[in-house]
């Protein structure tokens, strides 16, 4: 049997090392990215803090380090309102409608979740589905 030089054996293990560190590394990346929760049940005592209009509200994300998750305005996708700032007398009355009946169905719904949460642009919120006592409010 011939016998391996020890600066080929070094050689060898250092490029097994190298080439095995950036798959684990790899590997380690993904399994990060896949550990955060897709749905949050919110506790309505305790995580939601106020309704902002009728497709907005802030609620702290349970399990999400406080600087990213508390207090955090989440708009609701797929709920279109009109805007709370209104000069039209009109528009104003029904945006205060519907900020009361999102305000209200949020008060009254036993289980209140959030899903395929997505950063919003422009700003720190977030869009999300929210399902209501299981049921998505679109």
């Amino acid at each position: 049997m011939k016998k391996i030089p020890a600066h080929a054996c070094l050689l060898t293990f250092a490029i097994c090392l190298a080439t095995g560190c950036g798959t684990v590394s790899n590997q380690s990346v993904q399994a990060q990215r896949s550990v955060f929760p897709e749905r949050f049940v919110l506790d309505k005592e305790r995580d939601l803090k106020e309704t902002i209009s009728g497709n907005e509200f802030v609620a702290t994300l349970p399990g999400v380090h406080p600087v990213f998750g508390e207090t955090l305005k989440i708009r609701v996708r797929g709920l279109q309102t009109e805007s709370l700032k209104q000069k039209d007398p009109q528009r104003a009355t029904r945006a205060y409608d519907q900020w009361l009946v999102f305000k209200r169905a949020m008060e009254n719904a036993r289980t209140v979740e959030l899903r395929n949460l997505e950063r919003g642009t422009g700003g720190f919120w977030v869009w999300a589905d929210l399902y209501l006592n299981g049921r998505l409010i679109k």
